[in-house]
């Protein structure tokens, strides 16, 4: 078995390992539209409507260090007075309390970048030798789907970010935000939204509630 295959199976088998028997369920609340079928929860308040789900428990197949993961928010301006929509008004909250912010694309991809000779740890396989990494990172260029954002594309995950914009009266954006957290390690969690000229000492302006269910 060549390099390529060796490296890309053991990827996808510790990615299954990894996610498999979990289950990232929505829960209902009040003012919120659960969607079962793709995994998302709806909430309005003020005109602005957010509509979230989660993307990628496993930003990447294995990582030695930090878990990314990813969620799909949607955003849409129903009203007639323009919206500020704000990345840093994200958090997530676990059952226990514990918080954690969303980071910036950069930040992303300067993990990501830190970690990507390193897939498999020794004595399985590693990346001992530079044309190891081309020949793989060729290879993977055709026939990946696993998910995780190469370093060959780092535009991508600029692109797929969620942008932090000025929203205009019924227009809508859409995108990924990330953290530095492990759902499957979770009971239950909390996306929380703060809107800009919110105070971050009170009550937030929209939460979503998911539950973890493990077989």
């Amino acid at each position: 078995m060549t390099t390529r295959l060796v490296a890309l199976s053991l990827c996808a088998l510790l990615f299954l390992c990894g996610c498999a028997g979990v289950k990232i369920v929505p829960q209902p609340g009040e003012g919120s539209q659960v969607n079962l079928a793709e995994g998302s929860i709806t909430q309005v308040k003020n005109n602005l409507s957010l509509s979230v789900r989660v993307q990628d428990l496993e930003v990447r197949p294995y990582q030695r260090v930090d878990n990314l993961v990813s969620f799909h928010v949607a955003a849409v301006n129903s009203g007639n007075q323009e919206l500020n929509l704000s990345l840093g008004g994200f958090f997530l909250v676990d059952e226990t309390g514990r918080q954690a912010t969303p980071l910036t694309p950069a930040k992303v991809q300067e993990m990501i970048a830190r970690d990507s000779f390193y897939l498999i740890p020794y004595p399985y396989v590693g990346y001992y030798y530079l044309k190891d990494a081309v020949r793989v990172s060729q290879a993977a260029t055709f026939d990946s789907s696993l998910p995780y954002f190469p370093q060959r594309f780092p535009q991508t995950l600029h692109t797929e970010a969620l942008p932090e914009s000025i929203l205009l009266p019924g227009s809508r954006v859409s995108g990924l935000i990330y953290f530095v957290a492990d759902l499957t390690r979770m009971k239950s969690f909390e996306l929380r939204y703060f809107m800009p000229d919110s105070s971050l000492s009170g009550e937030e302006d929209f939460r979503f509630p998911f539950s973890v269910e493990k077989n």
